[in-house]
């Protein structure tokens, strides 16, 4: 329903413009479906302390890189050695994450790293002999999402999260704190590939 909801919401305002144009004479209704889920939780620091604190491998790592880069889970699961740069680079003093490719054509962009993003990094690199920055135990193959999703079910439940803290819910915490520290919508977009 989220999906077709953004179609048809896009459809209402094209319509909208047109009769404000005067190109068509009346607008007709469109409805949107029911059934959509909003998913509007925010990690408080507080959470994020306890969280990072109790939250087992290799969610922990994954749950800071979203946290501190905005990174879609996607982009997370297929990153490889190859596109981190752990060097400082102009404005990314503690260096950077390449994104290749991602769900959308935006999705291609560097991502400047935070300190403790570079330490994690650090630590999983020293003892990695994979091409992927997160391996499911095999360590040749990507981590799969159900790996993570099944430690943050366990993890949400112990902590007592609500139910629409998922783990999409790390990017859209990055994003907001983004706006929150006073990004122009822009700087926001560009760094969460929108």
């Amino acid at each position: 329903p989220a999906s077709v909801n953004r179609e048809l919401a896009t459809l209402r305002r094209l319509l909208r413009m047109a009769h404000e144009w005067k190109v068509i004479n009346r607008v007709p209704r469109i409805r949107l479906l029911r059934g959509e889920h909003s998913r509007e939780f925010v990690m408080s620091h507080a959470q994020e302390r306890n969280y990072l604190e109790f939250a087992a491998q290799p969610l922990k790592d994954a749950a800071l890189l979203m946290l501190d880069t905005g990174l879609r889970i996607g982009e997370l699961l297929s990153l490889e050695w190859e596109d981190v740069h752990l060097q400082p680079v102009g404005d990314a003093k503690f260096g950077f994450v390449h994104v290749p490719k991602g769900k959308s054509k935006n999705a291609k962009r560097n991502v400047s790293l935070s300190s403790r993003v570079r330490a994690m990094l650090d630590n999983r690199k020293a003892s990695s002999q994979s091409a992927y920055v997160f391996t499911d135990e095999s360590g040749n193959k990507p981590l799969s999402i159900w790996t993570l999703e099944d430690q943050h079910k366990r993890m949400r439940q112990a902590l007592k999260l609500p139910v629409d803290a998922v783990i999409h819910s790390f990017r859209h915490t990055f994003g907001t704190r983004l706006g929150e520290a006073g990004a122009d919508a822009f700087t926001i977009m560009k760094a969460m590939g929108h």
